[in-house]
């Protein structure tokens, strides 16, 4: 399936999944009541273009759940986990499988987690500063112990190269617009691209990607 672009799709249907059904059942109900996104019952996630996972411990049953989001969709989906704490491991797992967006338990709300599925399907990722350097670590130390710099299936514009760059340092696609004096609906339309070409799950994954293959 063909990678969507943001303006694919103007409301995204979101997939609740947790690990009771009263946290399941209480963020269904306060995102079905938003006009922004449509919930989708479980059975759909194949049609989904956003799963919410809600979880107090990331296990492999949680990764297991976002694999199969992801095979299901083909790697369109894309992930918003609300848990207690993730781990290195876990975190380059995740993204891997579509995550997009990490909000902390105990210091979120269903509010939180609707404006996290909102801007997921607009493109833009919520990691918290210590987890994208975490994150950012672990694929500089993979880069290092298991790949050749520079190798990369195809080729990148400095422009390209400029956008990664930037969301590196956790901009976002408006100030990347200001910051390279260009449109933000082109920025959009640069990282989509970077993203299909590489065969990536989401703008993460390419920063991950990029710092991996040692051009960052």
């Amino acid at each position: 399936m063909a990678d969507q672009t943001d303006e694919a799709r103007a409301v995204p249907g979101v997939v609740v999944q947790a690990d009771d059904l009263l946290t399941r059942d209480g963020t269904a109900a306060f995102l079905g009541a938003d006009s922004r996104v449509t919930l989708l019952e479980a059975d759909r996630i194949a049609d989904a273009d956003i799963l919410v996972v809600l979880t107090a411990t990331v296990s492999g049953k949680t990764l297991s759940t976002m694999s199969r989001a992801s095979q299901a969709t083909e790697g369109r989906i894309r992930i918003v986990l609300v848990a207690d704490h993730i781990s290195e491991q876990q975190l380059a797992l995740a993204v891997n499988h579509g995550l997009v967006s990490f909000l902390v338990r105990p210091f979120t709300s269903f509010s939180r987690i609707l404006s996290a599925a909102v801007e997921a399907h607009r493109g833009r990722a919520a990691l918290p500063p210590i987890l994208m350097n975490m994150l950012l670590d672990r694929m500089r130390t993979m880069q290092k112990d298991e790949c050749p710099t520079g190798l990369l299936p195809v080729e990148l514009s400095q422009r390209e190269l400029d956008v990664l760059q930037l969301l590196a340092e956790g901009m976002d696609t408006v100030e990347i617009a200001n910051k390279l004096s260009y449109s933000e609906r082109l920025i959009k339309s640069v990282i989509q691209a970077v993203i299909k070409r590489l065969d990536l799950r989401n703008r993460t994954h390419a920063v991950a990607y990029a710092i991996r293959m040692g051009i960052l």
